[in-house]
């Protein structure tokens, strides 16, 4: 979709990403063929929204990758390392960098926001008693103490602690975007105060992409993981 801005062809998936699609997809498949062996209303009414629930995931996914895509591509023509040095178009170019980046890390932690909610529905969590609003990770905890779906619980718990690292990091960005100030000024603020008429350097850029990679994997591996689960369990049926 967004590759045009480039001038480049619409994206053919593959790696993780491919897999989080097959994943979903199959998911998707298996509801369609339960459907079919039960007629009644409730089960078919159930499955339906399921099925519409699982093609929001394949939808973000998408504007995730694109979104990650275009903030690469963009970090690609950033060299200097202060606005201040930046000609017009690098200035530019930054901006567009950060547009996008603060999109992706938003859907990132949209889409495992979305996935706790869909488990918490799928498995009877009950989330909400303890929490109105929560997040993946809530519904992630309460599964692991009422002992919910263990061997899936227990995969996405290491994926969980596997990319703790970049997850936090991006996590706190996003929290500054959507509750405190731009996360492009985060890093302002734990600068020393400059002195008058001294430049602010700019984030750290490759650090933010490596980051936001990672992110990315990681939501694809808990997808696999997830729906490949409940698949198998959708078979069963």
């Amino acid at each position: 979709m967004l590759r045009i801005l480039f001038n480049e062809p619409k994206r053919i998936d593959s790696g993780l990403l491919l897999e989080a699609g097959q994943a979903v997809r199959g998911y998707m498949q298996a509801l369609q063929q339960s459907s079919q062996k039960h007629s009644a209303a409730e089960p078919h009414k159930r499955h339906h929204r399921y099925k519409v629930w699982s093609q929001g995931f394949i939808d973000a996914l998408d504007e995730l990758e694109e979104s990650k895509y275009c903030c690469e591509r963009f970090a690609q023509r950033i060299s200097k390392l202060t606005v201040e040095a930046m000609n017009p178009a690098e200035q530019d170019d930054y901006h567009r960098f950060v547009y996008f980046y603060k999109n992706a890390f938003i859907r990132l932690f949209s889409i495992l926001d979305k996935l706790g909610t869909f488990l918490n529905d799928l498995f009877e969590v009950k989330t909400e008693k303890a929490k109105t609003r929560f997040s993946y990770f809530t519904v992630l905890r309460r599964m692991h103490e009422h002992h919910i779906h263990g061997p899936l619980e227990n995969q996405l718990y290491n994926l969980k602690i596997d990319y703790k690292s970049a997850l936090d990091r991006l996590r706190n960005q996003r929290n500054m975007e959507m509750h405190y100030i731009n996360a492009d000024m985060f890093d302002d603020l734990t600068q020393q105060e400059p002195k008058p008429a001294e430049p602010l350097h700019v984030e750290n850029v490759k650090a933010n992409i490596a980051d936001l990679q990672q992110g990315f994997d990681m939501v694809c591996r808990t997808l696999i993981v997830a729906f490949s689960y409940i698949t198998s369990l959708q078979a069963k049926e």
